[in-house]
């Protein structure tokens, strides 16, 4: 009788904890339901995005990028999710990578924002790079950015001729291979190769000869 009790004392107990952390689960999706965090527009990209639905090189640009092309260079796309806390230290680099090379490739940045949010970004870090907000991942579904972030490379009349498959692809082979697929190899190789100009100064000054014997 009384392990017969015993089991019904655990039996009891087992069901107050199973219903005390059903109720603090459910508690706890009803308030990630509140802030939308099941709403799509928490998620960085559709979920039907795949490789296999990638565009061909040749493919044309997506008709809102249009405005962002150069004829005289090549454009560098690179698709981002939301701009949390967490990516911004990320999309820093690529602005101040685009915004380096600039004479060389025209970038602009595409992020799965409001226009608010990113200006206000913008704002705050200084950046003259341009970007354009896609808060619906319109844009990033053309691109079929299946992984974020990811870039692309047209050429001055809207010709894809680069998209990124590797995910340890750093800003700078990022822009170097963009501008050698719409400029040529020797090209990339005379631009990117070339000593920096505190190098070639240093080299370009006559050696200073000192005599034996002191001063």
């Amino acid at each position: 009788m009384a392990k017969f009790r015993a089991f019904q004392i655990q039996d009891l107990l087992l069901g107050i904890a199973v219903g005390v952390n059903l109720v603090v689960l459910l508690s706890f999706a009803q308030a990630l339901w509140r802030e939308g965090f099941f709403s799509q527009k928490f998620f960085s990209r559709p979920v039907s995005l795949n490789p296999e639905k990638d565009l061909p090189l040749g493919s044309p640009i997506p008709q809102a990028l249009i405005p962002f092309l150069d004829s005289q260079k090549p454009l560098l796309v690179v698709a981002f999710g939301r701009c949390s806390e967490c990516t911004i230290e990320n999309l820093s680099a690529w602005v101040l990578m685009l915004e380096r090379w600039a004479g060389e490739v025209r970038g602009v940045i595409v992020a799965q924002e409001n226009k608010k949010r990113l200006q206000t970004i913008w704002l705050k870090e200084g950046w003259k790079l341009p970007f354009l907000a896609d808060e619906k991942g319109r844009i990033l579904q053309e691109l079929n950015a299946y992984f974020l972030p990811r870039v692309y490379g047209f050429d001055g009349q809207g010709k894809l001729v680069f998209k990124q498959e590797d995910l340890k692809l750093t800003a700078l082979e990022a822009i170097r291979l963009v501008v050698e697929a719409v400029k040529g190899k020797n090209y990339a190789k005379r631009v990117f190769d070339r000593k920096p100009a505190w190098a070639e100064s240093i080299e370009a000054k006559p050696a200073t000869h000192h005599p034996s014997g002191g001063r």
